[in-house]
């Protein structure tokens, strides 16, 4: 007899998780992943701009508010005068208009490029500090193309971008050094795909607006639908299926049209009529929903964003205050760069040179009523005036901090040399004449 041979089972590990093999559950959650996306085209970004406005007002409102207050600049060694003749200059060249424009299109494409025009007509050399500005001309990044290769220098201010660039125009190419040419990037791109140019604002919000935009839609072609009339007629299947569909549709519109002109329905005793209406009950709710998630994917509150009132206890002042501060760190990310570039040049031309103390800060967005005003004016009047009792300020440096801070705003530049001349005759003479000596002032152009 032959024996027969024992089989041999090999173990086998199960892993034991939240998840049904007989009805699926737990699959998709656990099918779900990250992928890289296609970026928006430049065509899907220019019909969202046109016909989409709340990705408009997304791209508009922030650049309107990082440029709406403006900015205040300081130097200890120039008097309130000069610092008058350097904001005289910004408003000349529309430095304000050209950046809220720059930040629109920077914010809707993801970059753009602003282009420094000055006194030299040659743009391939490096930009020197002694040209004067002309004007700034905003670029589309499709006419601006890199050429050679990246800046290796880890030291150099240009490093990881290109030094020399060409922009093709109607007429010509032109070759321009990386000096001349200021790059408005809206996100950064990654840093691991060593692109030089952004990502649009609209790129974390696009899926987001489609499923509100889907949800609005739907819910309003529901609204044509919410009332159905329903006609039980008798034999209806045979007379379709002899033809007579077309006389089933006129005695069905002769129906409606009766009981529209006399509120009353007139039947036969075969035929019945009955009325459907849909119920629009959490709708609401979940329209807010979809908002709120859109709001909160702009980061921009949807008192902002829009227009809503807030309801509920919440105030809405936490929301506005999140918003400014935004707001603050945009402007420190895609502002301070472009005015630590142009804010030299504009010195020089002016003054000879950039102040070794210069510096400037944004102002901040939030008004005061006229209330905390008067409340600020009077803890600021006592606050001063106790110090200027103990001979720890002066009245001079008292009326400079009460214009810096806006609580009078008309104090002008000839109000305070007036009020110095009162306590120093000569200093003040003696500071204009020494202005006024230096060659690269006498010639200033305001």
């Amino acid at each position: 007899m032959s024996r027969k041979k024992a089989k041999k089972y090999q173990a086998t590990r199960l892993n034991d998780g939240i998840q049904s093999l007989a009805l699926n559950l737990g699959a998709k959650q656990q099918g779900l992943q990250y992928g890289s996306s296609q970026p928006i085209s430049q065509t899907e970004l220019e019909a969202l701009w046109s016909e989409n406005w709340i990705a408009k007002k997304i791209c508009i409102k922030r650049a309107e508010d990082m440029t709406r207050r403006w900015r205040e600049v300081y130097a200890n060694e120039l008097d309130a005068e000069q610092l008058d003749q350097f904001t005289r200059l910004e408003r000349r060249l529309k430095l304000r208009e050209t950046l809220c424009e720059a930040l629109q299109w920077a914010s809707l494409y993801g970059s753009v490029g602003v282009l420094i025009i000055t006194d030299k007509p040659s743009l391939n050399t490096p930009l020197m500090a002694t040209e004067r500005i002309q004007k700034l001309v905003i670029l589309p990044k499709e006419k601006i193309n890199p050429q050679g290769e990246k800046e290796r220098d880890v030291l150099s201010d240009n490093y990881g971008k290109y030094n020399v660039y060409t922009i093709a125009n109607e007429v010509n190419v032109v070759e321009v050094h990386h000096s001349r040419l200021m790059i408005l990037n809206a996100h950064n791109a990654p840093l691991s795909s060593q692109e030089i140019w952004g990502v649009s604002d609209l790129s974390p919000v696009i899926e987001t607006l489609k499923r509100f935009d889907g949800a609005s839609k739907n819910i309003g072609d529901l609204i044509f639908e919410s009332k159905v009339d329903v006609f039980r007629i008798a034999g209806l299947s045979e007379k379709i299926a002899s033809g007579m569909e077309n006389d089933v549709a006129r005695v069905i519109q002769a129906v409606q049209l009766i009981k529209s002109s006399t509120n009353s329905l007139v039947l036969d005793t075969e035929n019945e009529y009955e009325q459907k209406e849909l119920a629009f009950g959490g709708l609401k709710d979940l329209l807010t929903e979809f908002r709120n998630a859109v709001a909160g994917a702009a980061d921009i509150p949807v008192t902002i964003l829009f227009g809503q009132s807030v309801s509920g206890l919440a105030s809405g002042d936490e929301d506005i205050q999140n918003y400014h501060e935004s707001i603050h760190r945009l402007q420190e990310a895609r502002l301070r760069p472009v005015f630590e570039r142009l804010d030299p040049l504009l010195c020089n031309q002016l003054f000879g040179g950039l102040p070794e103390d210069w510096w400037f800060e944004f102002t901040p967005l939030k008004e005061l009523t006229q209330e905390q005003q008067v409340n600020m004016l009077n803890t600021f009047s006592q606050a001063v005036n106790g110090l200027i009792q103990h001979g720890i300020v002066t009245e001079i440096q008292a009326a400079n901090e009460l214009k810096e801070s806006g609580l009078f705003a008309n104090i002008s530049a000839e109000d305070l040399a007036l009020l110095e001349q009162q306590y120093d005759p000569t200093a003040v003479d003696e500071s204009a004449r020494d202005f006024e000596k230096q060659p690269e002032n006498q010639g200033a152009e305001i």
